[in-house]
């Protein structure tokens, strides 16, 4: 009988903990960022850190609670963000970055800062993560980017899309991009493009060629495409320096390039798609 309740008390007292954390979750996240000022937004920061040192203090009890609620749905969106990168934060095992990479999809871009959002997503597609969910979503938001101020250069909402899909090792999302183009709007549609000549891959270079001819789209769309084919061709500096480099050399720099946030790292990526377009047969 002793042992009975023993047994019962454990499980009561593991419910209430978890119910008094979801609890603190909803209390803590019962606001929306974008619409509040700087100082209101401060005012919140108490209580979220006090919420997360908890966790952090006892990662054997509280942790497992953080990931249910991140994997459950109707929690303030902005939860969904700042516990996805909280347990990046404290966690680099590859079945909690699937998690966030599943998870971080439901919170709302108008209260993210764009910069951090694609570096998180470009840190768990450098480490082998499905991101192209959470990736897709920028592409609602036209005005998407960010300003890196030491480089003098914006990440838009096309580089970002490049940087965080292309170090993932397939190329599933490129049926992805294809199949959401024509409902997307003209700059989502540029990013698209943008993203796929930088796959250099024939599929992705079959809808390029297409959009260049299809007077359904607008010209500037067509235009892009256009422009995106022309500047495959390599200069002949950029010839004469690639001829030095060898094959594994070549996809090192790229691989560096998409790990890098600068104009010099586009640049890079840039000059290695050319030279793996140029030896891709199909795309010739």
């Amino acid at each position: 009988m002793r042992i009975k309740l023993l047994l019962g008390f454990v499980f009561v007292n593991t419910v209430v903990l978890g119910q008094s954390l979801k609890l603190e979750i909803d209390n803590t996240y019962n606001f929306k960022p974008s619409k509040l000022s700087k100082s209101e937004q401060q005012a919140k920061f108490p209580a979220m850190d006090e919420l997360f040192n908890k966790i952090k203090n006892d990662t054997a009890h509280y942790l497992p609670q953080l990931r249910t609620e991140l994997i459950a749905s109707g929690h303030n969106p902005y939860f969904y963000y700042d516990g996805c990168a909280f347990l990046l934060s404290l966690s680099n095992k590859i079945a909690d970055e699937n998690l966030i990479a599943k998870a971080i999809v439901k919170a709302d871009l108008e209260d993210l800062d764009p910069e951090s959002y694609t570096r998180m997503l470009n840190q768990l597609a450098n480490e082998g993560v499905d991101v192209t969910a959470a990736a897709l979503k920028i592409l609602n938001d036209d005005k998407f980017s960010f300003f890196i101020p030491q480089h003098v250069f914006t990440f838009d909402q096309g580089y970002a899309l490049a940087y965080i899909l292309l170090p993932q090792k397939g190329l599933l999302y490129v049926d992805s991009l294809i199949s959401i183009f024509g409902n997307s709007s003209a700059t989502a549609q540029k990013s698209i493009l943008m993203t796929l000549w930088f796959v250099y891959s024939c599929k992705g270079d079959a809808l390029i060629k297409r959009v260049i001819n299809d007077e359904s789209l607008s010209k500037e769309v067509r235009k892009f495409a256009k422009d995106a084919m022309e500047h495959s061709k390599l200069g002949k500096a950029e010839a004469a320096y690639v001829m030095k480099l060898d094959n594994t050399t070549l996809i090192n720099l790229r691989t560096k390039a998409l790990k890098r946030f600068s104009d010099e790292a586009v640049e890079e990526l840039e000059l290695t798609t050319k030279v793996l377009r140029r030896d891709n047969s199909c795309l010739q």
